[in-house]
C-alpha cells in the first residue's frame, strides 16, 4: 500500500477529526489531530490502519505562536511507513489525554514532555518525575523561553 493510498483512507475515516495530513516524505505521513476525537483516532490509527508498532512522541515548542504541538510517532511494519501523529495545544496549560492506553510504550515519552515542557497527560497511569530531581521548580527545560534556573531548596 503507498502512502498516498493509506493517507486517503485515513482522510475519509477520520475527516472530522484530521486538520490536515502529508506525505512528509517516502515512508513517512503526517496527521495534525484536532483534540476532540484524538484518542479515538489513535486506537484506529493502531488497530484498522495497523501502526502497532509505537516510537516515541515530544513536543515542540512554538513560542511566537503561543501553542506547543505534541507529537507521537508509530511504525507500520507491513507497510514499513512512519505515522507523526500531531496534536496542537495551548502554552499555556497544555493538557491532553494521554495516550498510554493505545500504545503503553509511550509511558516514559509522556512523562518526559510533562516534565520538559509542562504538558499535562490526563488519564496517564505513572505521571512521576524520572528526568529531573524531585525538587526541581525551575521550569520546563525544553520550552524556548527557559532561563536556565535550578533547583530551589
Amino acid at each position: 500500500m503507498s502512502e498516498e493510498s493509506l493517507l486517503a483512507g485515513i482522510k475519509e475515516a477520520h475527516s472530522d477529526s484530521i486538520e490536515s495530513a502529508a506525505v512528509l516524505q517516502p515512508r513517512c505521513i503526517s496527521v495534525v489531530a484536532k483534540m476532540d476525537g484524538f484518542v479515538e483516532l489513535a486506537e484506529s490509527m493502531k488497530t484498522r490502519f495497523g501502526f502497532t508498532q509505537p516510537v516515541a512522541c515530544g513536543g515542540v515548542d512554538y513560542p511566537g505562536e503561543q501553542r506547543i504541538q505534541m507529537i507521537y510517532y508509530a511504525g507500520n511494519p507491513e507497510h514499513k511507513v512512519m505515522l507523526t501523529l500531531r496534536v496542537n495545544l495551548p502554552r499555556d496549560g497544555p493538557r491532553m489525554p494521554t495516550l498510554t492506553g493505545v500504545w503503553g510504550a509511550m509511558d516514559f515519552h509522556e512523562r518526559e514532555a510533562y516534565e520538559m515542557f509542562g504538558i499535562e497527560f490526563e488519564g496517564h497511569p505513572n505521571m512521576i518525575p524520572f528526568l529531573l530531581p524531585p525538587d526541581w521548580r525551575g521550569g520546563h527545560p525544553l520550552r524556548k523561553d527557559f532561563k536556565g534556573e535550578g533547583v530551589t531548596q
